[in-house]
């Protein structure tokens, strides 16, 4: 999620979102942040003001590359059916392929420093489905239901679907089509 540069922002970043997704908040101490970035604790404060305002960033940091990728899908000519699984799909997809930043969004989701970052993030990401979800509605195709529900019966799956994966679970592209499928039956009249 996060670029695989060299620099050594990017490399802090890199390693407390690996840190945090294997071991949680607690063992994602500055000197284990640097070890894992191969720096000297001291430079980690050269890049950012504290050790939360590390973590802060790199969750804006994974939130914008999933916007990005969902955004790309947001838009188009199709019917709002097959965009809502596409980017049901595309948004799988993300973070099926990098796997220590879901885990790190999840945890960074269940701590205090989520209301210090005030949630603009994740509100992006929202507001793209959000857009979605209006588009269906507008048609007629999806249900008029209120807009924090219909985002859970969207991202419920894949919040279940990708830790049964980091428990081993591989779901096949058929298995990912029908959960889209699903997500779609949920949303529509």
């Amino acid at each position: 999620m996060l670029t695989e540069t060299h620099s050594t922002k990017d490399k802090l970043l890199r390693a407390a979102l690996t840190l945090v997704a294997r071991d949680g908040f607690g063992a994602a101490t500055t000197a284990a942040i640097a070890a894992e970035a191969g720096v000297a604790e001291g430079t980690l404060y050269r890049h950012f003001p504290s050790k939360d305002d590390l973590f802060i960033e790199a969750y804006r940091r994974l939130k914008g590359k999933v916007f990005e990728a969902i955004s790309a899908g947001e838009d188009g000519d199709e019917a709002p059916e097959a965009r809502l699984k596409r980017v049901w799909r595309t948004l799988y997809e993300t973070y099926r392929g990098d796997q220590d930043a879901f885990m790190f969004g999840q945890r960074f989701a269940e701590s205090a420093l989520s209301k210090r970052e005030g949630g603009a993030a994740h509100e992006a990401i929202a507001g793209a489905v959000g857009r979605l979800r209006q588009a269906g509605v507008s048609k007629g195709v999806f249900k008029d239901l209120p807009g924090d529900l219909m985002a859970n019966l969207f991202f419920a799956p894949v919040g279940y679907m990708l830790k049964s994966e980091l428990n081993g679970r591989r779901w096949t592209d058929a298995e990912l089509d029908q959960a889209a499928e699903a997500v779609l039956d949920a949303w529509r009249r």
